[in-house]
């Protein structure tokens, strides 16, 4: 039992602390143990995504970033079909991320693209909503901030984006909020995440305009996650706006994927560049060598990377010589500025690693998510047993996680 000198001194150093930092936003909720409200701080940050390979993390490279949140996401169907709720491997290494130091942000991922929508209210479809509540369990004490999703949209075939896709996630949500009410948790709960709202296509699409009316109406949800996976700088605003005029005044917005992805598939067939090939040519004793014999177009140089691993010199000689890439060598830093001026966005999250897998052709039509990541894994040789880091987006996320002008 908590006494009343405790109470008010918890209220003192809370009050304090809010006051030393007046520039940070904060919203309100109402801890049930001491009746009073406590002060959630929602200050921008930008953090570390892992997606889901929590399990095979390289925690120097986490640790190098300098991060304070981390944000997974967990296969929940698979876990349930399985019967590993006690062994997932993933959950195994999501619940251990506390006791390294880190903040972390946990997404519920439902693929009913993968397993089939249920018909409403059968025995799979019960069934899915009441293992939520002993995955919880399992894994909110190690959870700062919950995301009841991952990408719906993209996880269902379209036939179902409207139903039975609002009414699942509508009901899981409930479901979140029950084992949240019941167990005294404080915690924030979003839904999302949804894509590509800078386009027209889905901002006029029924289902996700039916999910932010829910979101907005609902006293409960914190706010909404999207990804932003686009071409254009200013398609980040567009999405950002688009969305805050969806939601509630109060409510936030997380964007735990971001990247250029898009701006990256649409130079795949490009020439590599003269600039790269004359750089690669001019030494014989330099780490720079030239692609091989047929290897012409950029997608066939990051194929035979991620095949042959460069060492970081030519990787980086291929960013600074080649346009598409170079000119977007201030990405981080100009998204940055754009979230944190937003003044709505509460997280953002960038990728840690390169994820392809081995023995796998690199075509003209991959998405090239291998060109995001902050550390080179596979695209580029180990250094003493360690992945390098990318060429400029690495040494800017440093800086935004110590809260400094990535720009400088």
């Amino acid at each position: 039992m908590i006494t009343l000198n405790f109470r008010w001194k918890l209220l003192c150093i809370a009050f304090l602390a809010i006051s030393c930092k007046e520039e940070h936003a904060t919203m309100t909720v109402k801890d049930p143990e001491l009746d009073q409200p406590v002060e959630i701080d929602y200050t921008y940050k930008m953090g570390i995504n892992l997606n889901e390979q929590v399990d095979v993390t390289d925690y120097q490279d986490l640790a190098d970033t300098e991060t304070e949140w981390v944000r997974c996401f967990i296969e929940v169907l698979d876990i349930y079909k399985a019967g590993t709720l006690d062994t997932d491997p993933k959950i195994v290494a999501f619940n251990e991320l506390k006791s390294k130091g880190y903040k972390t942000v946990l997404s519920l991922k439902f693929n009913f693209k993968k397993h089939g929508f249920p018909a409403v209210n059968s025995a799979d479809w019960t069934n899915y909503l009441n293992f939520i509540q002993p995955l919880l369990a399992k894994v909110m004490p190690y959870t700062d901030v919950l995301i009841v999703g991952n990408e719906p949209f993209i996880e269902a075939e379209r036939a179902d984006w409207n139903e039975p896709l609002n009414t699942f996630y509508k009901a899981a949500c409930e479901r979140t909020n029950n084992y949240f009410k019941l167990n005294n948790i404080q915690k924030p709960i979003f839904l999302g995440a949804m894509v590509e709202l800078f386009g027209t296509a889905n901002q006029n699409d029924a289902g996700h305009n039916a999910m932010l009316a829910f979101i907005k109406s609902t006293d409960y949800l914190q706010g909404v996650d999207i990804h932003i996976h686009h071409s254009a700088t200013e398609e980040i605003t567009t999405a950002l706006n688009f969305v805050k005029g969806k939601i509630r005044e109060d409510q936030k917005i997380l964007v735990t994927e971001f990247s250029l992805m898009r701006h990256w598939r649409n130079n795949n067939n490009g020439d590599i560049s003269a600039a790269f090939l004359a750089k690669a040519n001019e030494s014989t004793t330099d780490k720079i060598f030239p692609p091989p014999t047929g290897v012409t177009k950029n997608f066939q140089y990051i194929d035979y990377a991620l095949k042959n691993p460069r060492p970081a010199e030519e990787w980086y000689a291929f960013w600074e010589n080649t346009p598409y890439l170079f000119n977007r060598r201030n990405y981080l830093c100009a998204a940055y500025n754009l979230f944190k001026s937003d003044g709505n966005v509460f997280l953002t999250f960038y990728a840690l690693r390169q994820s392809y897998p081995l023995n796998t052709d690199f075509t003209v039509n991959t998405d090239p998510w291998v060109l995001n990541g902050l550390f080179m894994n596979r695209s580029v040789e180990l250094l003493n047993g360690r992945s390098q880091k990318s060429y400029s987006y690495f040494d800017q996320f440093v800086r935004m996680a110590n809260e400094e002008n990535p720009c400088n």
